[in-house]
């Protein structure tokens, strides 16, 4: 028996007592140990877990309700005796989502709370080793979402990988992001959703070493939405030197901000929905969330789905684009990984099973409406993707239209840039292994790799299925992930991936990750070519590809 273990044996239930590292142990009434760890705030109850340790519902940041509401973050205050960290904390407040079996997974389930600057930490063991740690940004489009959907489980990544990971929850849409020039509103008030992401990113720097992992070594890493944070953070002057490495997954506008002209319009439409103008603005402070909300999805509506209520170029957080027209050189030493899945478009199709059977028409209409051409370069255009991928139907060919519009070349146009700086190194992926789900239409979907990397097949089975090669898929792309985030290089001779070397606008190495490993130059040229006079996609264009 070791000294710890003589230590507990000798426990009461519910004693507690104090270990290297800032961990508590509690004996429970099933006579094994609780983890308590002591933060910089107060101890904290988690969950041992088949895998690990779980602590979830850990507060970062105070309410942002009240006097709060669209004001920086203020970090949570501390309190006595041990808080619980065995649930997940509230989402922030956000309109519902249309779910798809099949991506079902991707979304909250928690009840919403202006409560909601909370994050989860994932840990293999609470024995003080310095592990890589993992912050994981969520997708939603700023508008959605949560750290804490089941899809986002982050146990099996950190047990398998030997890693910290984190989950964070922040403010979204008009609660993150909303720029009014009147009395009452702080000059950062369009970017506080990004200042909560700093915050968390302060408290992992402040706290991490008691969950056994290193402070020097946070990656950040996130999806669509998630990758345009991540982003945004490399270009954020408040997150440099909280985190080290970065990856990006299907980004989409993630190259430019909102304009801060656009924020205030968009801002000044909310306040019409609410009654409001700038004379009486400040009346939005004590208005219910609900009632905000509600009327942010009025407005969403007549915009056709377009929110500019994102990470914007404001002044005051940000001075300057990050990523528009060339890469930041705040970001010039962070080792960078990004890529796609090879059918992003799937994703947004497929709540209607009509979108799979199309016809040449309808492939017209909306190409034509979604790249905004004229209809002799339309038929131009997809006349060059019939010739690229012969035999596919009308349905296909837009998938790869959209998707190569929509994910692919904005991804990689960040891709480019964050490349030409010259410093550490970008390594960039494909992601194409394909869902059995509905006779494989859908592809590799936007946000198919998630569930790999995680790990959380069960949780993802309307998409994973029975699919033969899904164990072996999970744990190569885990080890990439985990290698990279160990490293800053995701060659892994464990995982049997080598000779990937990174990417340079000339060649443009790409490995695909999906169906098998290979590494090929420039697999996006046909896209390039047939796209180049089109302007890059930015979020301020709606998504109409999805209908006629």
């Amino acid at each position: 028996m070791n000294k710890r273990e003589f230590l507990l044996s000798g426990l009461k239930v519910g004693a507690v007592i104090s270990l290297p590292g800032g961990l508590v142990a509690c004996a429970s009434t099933a006579g094994t140990q609780e983890p308590v760890v002591d933060t910089a705030a107060g101890k904290l109850r988690g969950l041992r877990t088949a895998q690990g340790f779980a602590f979830k519902g850990v507060p970062y940041g105070e309410s942002t309700g009240g006097a709060n509401r669209f004001r920086p973050p203020v970090a949570k205050q501390g309190w006595a005796g041990v808080r619980d960290a065995t649930a997940h904390g509230a989402s922030a407040p956000q309109p519902a989502v249309p779910l798809v079996p099949e991506f079902a997974w991707y979304w909250p389930t928690a009840a919403t709370s202006e409560d909601s600057l909370s994050l989860a930490v994932f840990t293999p063991a609470l024995d003080g080793k310095k592990r890589p740690v993992l912050l994981w940004l969520h997708g939603g489009g700023f508008a959605t979402g949560a750290g804490t959907a089941p899809g986002f489980d982050g146990s099996h990544l950190a047990q398998s990988q030997d890693v910290v990971v984190v989950s964070i929850n922040h403010r979204l849409n008009v609660f993150g992001s909303l720029l009014i020039d009147a009395p009452g509103f702080a000059p950062e008030s369009a970017n506080v959703g990004v200042l909560d992401q700093v915050l968390a990113l302060r408290w992992v720097r402040e706290n991490i070493a008691r969950f056994g992992g290193d402070a020097g070594n946070v990656t950040i890493f996130g999806q669509s939405g998630g990758a345009a944070k991540v982003t945004a953070l490399l270009g954020a002057p408040a997150a440099k030197g909280l985190f080290h490495k970065a990856i990006v997954q299907s980004g989409s506008g993630l190259w430019r901000l909102a304009s801060r002209e656009k924020v205030a319009q968009a801002s000044h439409g909310l306040l019409q929905e609410l009654g409001l103008d700038r004379a009486n603005a400040a009346r939005i402070q004590q208005l219910p969330a609900e009632q905000i909300v509600a009327a942010y999805g009025k407005l969403l509506a007549k915009t056709g789905g377009v929110s500019e209520f994102r990470p914007t170029l404001d002044g005051v957080v940000f001075q300057q684009e990050p990523y528009d027209p060339a890469g930041t050189p705040l970001a010039a030493q962070v080792p960078v990984l990004v890529g796609y899945a090879q059918q992003e478009a799937t994703f947004f199709l497929a709540g209607n099973p009509a979108n799979f059977t199309l016809s040449e028409a309808q492939l017209q209409a909306r190409v034509q409406k979604f790249l905004r051409l004229s209809g002799p370069a339309t038929r131009e255009l997809l006349q060059s993707y019939a010739a690229q991928y012969p035999g596919t139907t009308a349905s296909q060919r837009l998938i790869a239209v959209a998707s190569d519009y929509n994910y692919k070349l904005p991804t990689l146009a960040f891709a480019d840039r964050q490349a030409d700086l010259g410093g550490a190194p970008v390594h960039a992926y494909a992601f194409d292994w394909t869902s059995p789900s509905r006779n494989g239409v859908l592809g590799a979907a936007h946000t198919s790799e998630v569930p790999f990397i995680f790990g959380t097949l069960d949780a993802a089975r309307h998409l994973v299925q029975d699919s033969p090669d899904q164990l072996q898929v999970r744990d190569r792309i885990g080890a990439i992930w985990g290698q990279f985030a160990r490293s800053g290089n995701p060659n892994s001779e464990r995982a049997g991936v080598q000779h990937w070397n990174r990417y340079e606008r000339g060649q443009r190495t790409t490995a695909r990750i999906g169906k098998s490993w290979a590494v090929v130059d420039n697999p996006e040229a046909h896209a390039r070519q047939a796209l180049a006079q089109v302007p890059l996609y930015e979020y301020s264009f709606p998504v109409s590809f999805v209908r006629d």
